[in-house]
């Protein structure tokens, strides 16, 4: 189903439990709907799922020019009043998680629970990232895109579960060749990175919030985490122990557990 704001198409899909608590799912950079994996069937057996592929990636619009957090957030509320639904537990992993803060400071009366994960309120939160962190990031904008994902891979996977899963690189290459990113839309999503900042309205988020994160993440610093769940009245604070930045990757049964405990 495609949802409408303003002159973007939104692409998404409702499954799970038709009677169960609705759950928003937002995923990170270019990552699609496919990205969540079984964690989607899991998350199903307990909960109303509404799963979108953001602008710029999947089948949603990819639009020219540079993305930001704020419009994405409404492209998110165009999905739930597309799909008649007034109000959701929210869950943002990365990217997705910097909208799904945007999401719940622009449209409170939708948000009934909000989950963090691995992501932050500002690129000035944290320690500064590597030259060699961001020069593998920025890969995708001269390499094929299926040898770019060799080279980030590692940056948001741990190195234990690279070991016991290596075939998840070629699942990851296969789903790109299904839906390839566009370098227009990797520039609109990165400029979305770049400029979002809710650092000083954090502060007025009122729903019940859970930040998680893996506390081996090399993409995003944990610290971010901690400085979110400091910002954000009441909110708790989950670590992942050996767990890296893709953590609906990593630790699907772990966060199934979390959302239910916390959203169900």
């Amino acid at each position: 189903m495609f949802a409408q704001n303003q002159d973007t198409r939104i692409y998404y899909e409702i499954g799970g439990r038709q009677d169960g608590p609705p759950l928003l799912l937002l995923r990170g950079l270019t990552r699609t709907i496919r990205h969540w994996g079984p964690l989607l069937d899991d998350l199903g057996t307990t909960f109303r799922t509404i799963a979108l592929d953001n602008r710029g990636v999947g089948r949603s619009d990819k639009p020219y020019g540079i993305y930001s957090t704020r419009t994405m957030a409404d492209d998110a509320a165009a999905v739930l009043a597309h799909a008649g639904i007034d109000r959701a537990a929210v869950f943002g992993i990365s990217l997705g998680g910097a909208i799904a803060q945007e999401f719940a400071l622009r449209h409170p009366e939708r948000v009934t629970r909000l989950v963090l994960g691995c992501t932050r309120a500002s690129g000035k939160d944290g320690p500064p990232a590597r030259l060699s962190t961001v020069l593998t990031l920025l890969s995708g904008l001269w390499l094929p895109e299926a040898r770019a994902l060799e080279r980030t891979t590692p940056l948001v996977l741990s190195p234990e579960f690279l070991r016991e899963h290596p075939e998840i690189v070629g699942e990851w290459q296969e789903l790109a060749e299904r839906f390839p990113t566009r370098r227009r839309a990797l520039i609109g999503q990165l400029g979305a990175v770049l400029r979002h900042d809710t650092r000083d309205r954090l502060r007025t988020i009122a729903a019940p919030t859970l930040v998680i994160s893996g506390d081996a993440d090399r993409l995003i610093d944990v610290a971010c985490s901690h400085a979110l769940a400091r910002a954000i009245p009441g909110a708790r604070l989950e670590l992942l122990p050996g767990a890296g930045h893709d953590i609906p990757a990593e630790r699907p049964e772990a966060i199934a557990a979390l959302l239910r405990e916390f959203c169900a």
